[in-house]
């Protein structure tokens, strides 16, 4: 076994998706964390083991061709991006070999797009939650620990975010408030509304109707302030309860020209531009005609099912969603929007009863959908199911089961809603033999 501290020359010869580039030394693969594809280096070995070895970066002896300075003073502490020392059109090759990879894998044949993308790589991010520190640190975690790095303003986040952020946190600071666990913060990037959320141990504590009126005092775009209490042991963000002090209990944006109501608690995209791009290709995905009826499983608050039924009008939807507050939410963006014929539900997508239906529409969690429920689709025969992941490998995996069982997969569309970071969402389109 390699020695810990020895000091090797490397060539990169490849980097994942956690932002570790790849070589080998005397054979044994070994990660180097903010190490490039074509780098070479001089590092030192600080982890050893029997399969595989992880170094870091000593000196940078030749840069690869596709290395840029990073342009956040934070990298590569801060664990939220991996990406920002490289160029953006590498970084999307990379998000195109991951998804390739992550088929290959599971033993699928699949079609792998070039990633789509708007192009924008800062200031996307319509939603922040800001942990925040026993001793009043505010920021993001530093890379694999639970420790705090103090942050002014993210480059991914919305410019307004970071505005708020610095008003609320120099207020808990002077005051002393030692009880929140983070701030938690939204917008509407089409209607600039925002919301703010913050998540206490407590359902009050002194000074907090304070905070709450010079928020929205001084920012008249903050249409709902709420408190969220979460005193259970945890990394879960938020608790069950949450209290709405001002405002509304929702803030309104837009998405292919539906208006949506978005509660604390309701799952929303993050990169509004990017959103709308991928829910076009879903509907055109779907490829729903007059009188074809579909199933929008965890649905959410309702955003894809609704902006496909608005380009389907006479298609009827059920939309499925385990949150009782996001379904409350689908309810009335249903109403808002004018679709009279669409059904929600509250219930667990893996136990929801199956109508028959010419289409139906998954949007999953990381960890993907329950094999049970793979089961059950394939077993009712419906003939097209579009698949929306966020993880290339259950994605990869389900794909394999749905294969199994007779369906037939289009092309695999990779959207980058997440640049500069090692996340990348896709889109494919199931078809029954």
């Amino acid at each position: 076994m390699l020695k810990k501290n020895s000091v090797h020359k490397v060539e990169i010869t490849d980097i994942n998706n956690l932002g570790y580039g790849v070589c080998r030394i005397e054979g044994i693969v070994t990660f180097v964390a903010g190490a490039v594809t074509g780098d070479t280096l001089k590092v030192r070995i600080i982890k050893s083991t029997k399969n595989y070895l992880v170094a870091r970066i000593e000196e940078i002896l030749s840069p690869s061709s596709h290395r840029i300075p990073s342009d956040c003073p934070l990298f590569p502490k801060c664990g939220g991006c991996v990406y920002r020392h490289i160029s953006y059109d590498y970084e999307k090759e990379l998000k195109r070999e991951y998804v390739q990879s992550a088929f290959h894998k599971a033993g699928v044949e699949a079609e792998i797009a070039s990633v789509t993308s708007d192009q924008r790589i800062s200031g996307y991010r319509n939603k922040v939650q800001y942990p925040v520190g026993s001793n009043g640190e505010i920021g993001y975690y530093r890379t694999k620990t639970h420790d705090i790095i103090e942050c002014e303003s993210c480059p991914l986040e919305e410019p307004m975010l970071g505005e708020v952020k610095k008003f609320i946190s120099d207020h808990i600071k002077a005051q002393g408030i030692d009880c929140l666990r983070h701030i938690y913060l939204r917008c509407g990037a089409a209607t600039g509304e925002i919301m703010v959320c913050l998540v206490s141990e407590k359902n009050s504590f002194p000074g907090l109707e304070i905070l709450a009126d010079e928020v929205c005092t001084r920012f008249e775009n903050v249409k709902c302030f709420a408190l969220n209490v979460n005193d259970r042991d945890t990394n879960v963000i938020l608790g069950d309860k949450t209290y709405i002090l001002r405002g509304n209990n929702y803030i309104e944006d837009e998405l292919l020209g539906c208006r949506f109501r978005i509660s604390p608690m309701s799952f929303y995209q993050v990169n509004h531009s990017m959103t709308e791009l991928l829910y076009s290709k879903v509907i055109e995905l779907c490829g729903l005609k007059e009188g074809e009826t579909f199933i929008d499983l965890y649905c959410g608050c309702g955003t894809i099912g609704l902006c496909v039924a608005s380009r389907a009008k006479t298609s009827s939807l059920l939309g499925v969603e385990i949150i009782p507050e996001a379904i409350e939410n689908a309810k009335v963006n249903a109403a808002l929007n004018g679709i009279e014929n669409a059904e929600f539900i509250c219930g667990d997508a893996a136990s929801a009863s199956l109508r028959e239906c010419d289409c139906v529409i998954l949007d999953p969690p990381r960890k993907g959908v329950a094999e049970s429920l793979i089961n059950e689709l394939c077993d009712s025969g419906i003939k097209k199911i579009v698949y929306v992941s966020c993880n290339p490998d259950t994605l990869a995996r389900d794909c394999a089961l749905f294969t199994e069982k007779g369906y037939e997969l289009s092309t695999v569309y990779p959207f980058d809603l997440f640049p500069r970071t090692g996340h990348v969402e896709n889109v494919v389109c199931l078809r029954r033999n």
